[in-house]
C-alpha cells in the first residue's frame, strides 16, 4: 500500500486519446425555433408547462438567479431530454440540481453561488446524466455540495455517469461526502461513461466514510468508463475512511485513466488500507464498485 501526502508540480501524461465532443449549432428556423429562458419563472415552467415539454430546445438569454425553492428538471420517471444551450449564460443560486435525470443535452452554461446539501446522488449540472445524456463546456465559480447518505454520489458534472460530461471548469468549489460509498468528483462522482476534459481551480473534493473514493475527474471509475484530460490546480483531494482511495484523475480506477496533470496539488488519504495517487488511488481489477443507487 502506498500512501501519498503530498503532490507539487507533477504531470502526468500517458498515451491516450483526446476526448472530443462536437459542439452543436443552436436552431435558428422558424420551425425549430428554440424557447426563450428569459428568468426564473422561464425556467421553472420546463417540465411543469405544456408549452415547456421535457423534450424541448432551450436557449438561455440572459443570467438567472433562482431562489431557494427552486426545483430541478424532470425526474428519474420523467427525465429531461431536451436541448439546454446557456450561450454562456449564467445560472446562480441553486440548492438542488439544475437537471434531475439527463438524456439530452446541456452546453455552455455557467452556475455560480450553489449550494447544495442533499441525501441522495446529486450533481449540480444533473444529479443523474444517464446514458444517452450530454453535459458540455460548463463553468463554475463558489459552488457547494454536500451529500449525507449511503451510495450518495456527487458531482459538479453529475453525482452519477453513464452518459458523457465534457469540459468542465470548477473554481473555488468544493464537493463533500458522509457516508457509506459516497463516492465525490468533480467532472463526476461514479463514472460508468466518459468524463473528459476537467479542470479544478482552487477547488477540493473530500470525503468522509468506507469506501467513499475521491478524485477530480471521477471519484470511481467503473469497467468501461473512461477519464480523461484532467487537470488539478492549487486543489485538494482528501478521504478520511477506510479502503476509501484518492486520486487526481480517478479515485478508484476500473476503466481507463489519461492525461493527468496535477499543479501545487495535494492528495491525501487518512484512513487504513485508502490509497493515493495522481493518475488513480488505487487499481484492482478484482474488486467491484457498488451497484448504482439513487
Amino acid at each position: 500500500m502506498i500512501k501519498l501526502r503530498h503532490y507539487s508540480n507533477l504531470f502526468i501524461a500517458p498515451v491516450f486519446l483526446l476526448l472530443a465532443l462536437t459542439t452543436q449549432s443552436t436552431p435558428t428556423t422558424a420551425s425549430t425555433a428554440p424557447i426563450k429562458i428569459n428568468d426564473a419563472e422561464d425556467l421553472g415552467k420546463i417540465g411543469r408547462d405544456r408549452d415547456y415539454p421535457l423534450d424541448g430546445t432551450y436557449q438561455q438569454t440572459a443570467d438567472i438567479v433562482v431562489t431557494k425553492d427552486y426545483q430541478s428538471i424532470g425526474n428519474d420517471t420523467h427525465p429531461f431530454t431536451g436541448e439546454y444551450y446557456g450561450q454562456c449564460r449564467t445560472i446562480s443560486g441553486l440548492s438542488n440540481c439544475f437537471i434531475d435525470t439527463l438524456k439530452g443535452s446541456i452546453r455552455h452554461l455557467h452556475f455560480t453561488g450553489a449550494n447544495i446539501t442533499s441525501h441522495k446522488t446529486t450533481g449540480l449540472a444533473a444529479c443523474v446524466v444517464d446514458d444517452t445524456g450530454t453535459v458540455s463546456n460548463i463553468w463554475v465559480k463558489n459552488v457547494h455540495i454536500l451529500t449525507n447518505g449511503r451510495k450518495s454520489y456527487a458531482g459538479i458534472g453529475g453525482g452519477l455517469i453513464k452518459g458523457t460530461v465534457g469540459s468542465t471548469t470548477a473554481v473555488n468549489s468544493n464537493v463533500t461526502t458522509r457516508g457509506w460509498y459516497g463516492i465525490a468528483g468533480i467532472g463526476g462522482g461514479l463514472v460508468y461513461g466518459t468524463v473528459g476534459n476537467t479542470t479544478a481551480v482552487n477547488s477540493r473534493v473530500e470525503t468522509g466514510d468506507y469506501r467513499a473514493h475521491a478524485g477530480i475527474g471521477g471519484g470511481a471509475v467503473n469497467g468501461g468508463g473512461t477519464v480523461a484530460n484532467t487537470k488539478a490546480v492549487n486543489s485538494r483531494v482528501e478521504t478520511s475512511g477506510e479502503d476509501a482511495h484518492a486520486g487526481i484523475g480517478g479515485g478508484m480506477v476500473f476503466g481507463t485513466v489519461g492525461n493527468t496533470t496535477a499543479v501545487n496539488s495535494h492528495v491525501t488519504t487518512g484512513g487504513d488500507d485508502a490509497n493515493a495517487g495522481i493518475g488513480g488511488g488505487w487499481l484492482d481489477l478484482e474488486e467491484r464498485l457498488p451497484t448504482p443507487r439513487r
